[in-house]
């Protein structure tokens, strides 16, 4: 006995190959979505690091050009008046590029502009900056640590006024030498220590003994060293400088330029006939003259000093507060101030 006949399934022929290719423009959609999604996370990541280090770029300009402060240059411009930097982060990763501009006596301003170097990102910072000059309130002519021998041909005058420049006219009342220890001090050589003008005409600060650097100490040497120009051989003085550096001894010539100025000595400074210095001068070794030796108007800061070898002219060290400042002023360094001292412009 025979059952019914099988149906025809001539309908549903082919659904399983449509099954599939449905399957697989599904998947392939899939796959191109999440490949789409993860090229724009890259993008975006991208973006992200090249936008930090263009940031971090601009913020490297404004350190650079704070650390790099060069008060021969920049502590002369007028107000308004602007100066150019640039550099590049290691590895060249990104650069930058600023300007500073003077906005008052004591106030400037930087822009710096860091530039991804793998994409378009950029970033610009702008920081206020202040000069900030080393107050000392250096009390006397000379300022010694260590013996003090003044002759005949010697004059330490803290009374006398100004006689030219910005502080003509300007009068003092400081002491003529300030020294650790007052058996150091000899103006035997003095008739009647006509040689020694001040008020007192000298004084004793024991807080000098042992001081390598009278009243500056390490920090505020390494400070002025740092905004100096480096003397080279010969002893020449750059001329414009606000402040000189001589690493070792040096002799100082008749011809030096116009102060008032800061000359720092690591070693002794010997002064040669007709030698002239306007501003604050500081010596880790003695101060010595030689032949009629010369002027020194401002203050001397050193660990001792020899005026007594002597010709029959004068050598005179003339203290003057005001052009101390004046140097001190011309050689500060900038600081950021303490509160916002910067922000993003865009």
């Amino acid at each position: 006995m025979s059952g019914p006949a099988p149906r025809s399934r001539g309908g549903e022929r082919g659904i399983a190959l449509a099954a599939a290719v449905f399957a697989l423009v599904a998947l392939a959609a899939l796959l191109a979505g999440l490949w789409f999604a993860a090229l724009q996370e890259y993008r975006i990541g991208e973006n992200v690091v090249g936008a930090r280090r263009a940031f971090d770029a601009a913020e490297a300009g404004l350190d650079a050009a704070v650390a790099g402060w060069n008060p021969g240059t920049l502590d002369r411009l007028g107000v308004a008046d602007t100066a150019v930097f640039s550099g590049s982060l290691g590895g060249g990763t990104a650069s930058y590029s600023g300007v500073v501009e003077r906005l008052g006596p004591a106030l400037f301003l930087l822009r710096s502009t860091g530039r991804d170097a793998r994409g378009p990102s950029r970033a610009t910072l702008a920081a206020v900056v202040r000069l900030a000059p080393l107050r000392l309130g250096v009390p006397a002519a000379l300022v010694a640590s260590g013996p003090v021998r003044l002759g005949a041909g010697a004059t330490v005058d803290a009374l006398a006024a100004d006689t030219g420049g910005a502080c003509a006219g300007t009068a003092h009342t400081a002491a003529g030498v300030v020294i650790a220890d007052g058996a150091g001090l000899d103006s035997s050589g003095c008739s009647a220590g006509s040689c020694l003008r001040g008020t007192p005409a000298w004084s004793v600060d024991t807080a000098l003994r042992g001081a390598s650097v009278p009243l500056l100490g390490e920090s505020g040497w390494a400070s002025l060293v740092a905004a100096a120009e480096t003397i080279g051989v010969g002893g020449a003085l750059p001329s414009g400088a606000p402040a000189w550096y001589a690493p070792g001894d040096l002799t100082l010539p008749t011809a030096v330029p116009a102060g008032p100025a800061v000359l720092l000595v690591g070693g002794d400074l010997v002064l040669e006939t007709g030698a002239q210095v306007n501003g604050l001068v500081v010596v880790r070794g003695r101060l010595i003259v030689r032949g009629a030796g010369g002027t020194i108007r401002g203050s001397v800061l050193a660990a001792g000093a020899d005026l007594a070898a002597l010709g029959a002219a004068r050598a005179s060290l003339l203290y003057s507060g005001c052009t101390v400042e004046g140097a001190l002023a011309g050689a500060a360094p900038a600081r950021p101030l303490q509160e916002r001292s910067w922000g993003v412009i865009y």
